[in-house]
């Protein structure tokens, strides 16, 4: 594999439903530093939202089958690309799950309601992960 090995800290998980979850941390590692969540669908990491700060915030859409290739976002504060990522997750959840390799993966319906909760929460604490560690999370 072409990426990072990540290391997370202070992780949260978010049961969405069966073989759905969202996990949030604090990802520090050659890759990059700060606030970060992972969508999985059958234990797969179909989107990592990397919300790092300034040039440095980016997403993942199938990282397996990328190759940890990167969807920067505009430069600006963590909170900017906390905000992003929760639009990211929200809206485009579904074409990570139809362009994924694996067909048990691509027939996954998520429920929108609870990934709205999910959602909901993921911003919450990627808020207090840049706030509790430092990061500009400002306007």
């Amino acid at each position: 594999m072409n990426y990072a090995v990540q290391e997370r800290h202070d992780l949260v998980e978010y049961p969405i439903q069966d073989n759905v979850r969202l996990d949030v941390y604090w990802r520090e590692d050659r890759g990059g530093r700060g606030p970060a969540a992972s969508l999985y669908v059958y234990d797969d990491e179909v989107l990592r939202l990397d919300c790092f700060g300034g040039d440095q915030g980016h997403c993942h859409v199938n990282l397996k089958q990328t190759k940890g290739q990167r969807w920067y976002y505009p430069a600006g504060p963590a909170k900017q690309h906390i905000e992003q990522s929760a639009f990211d997750l929200m809206t485009n959840h579904a074409f990570c799950l139809r362009t994924h390799q694996d067909e048990r993966i691509q027939r996954v319906k998520i429920d929108t309601e609870k990934l709205e909760v999910a959602a909901s929460e993921m911003k919450r604490k990627l808020l207090e992960f840049s706030e509790k560690l430092g990061l500009d999370a400002g306007s």
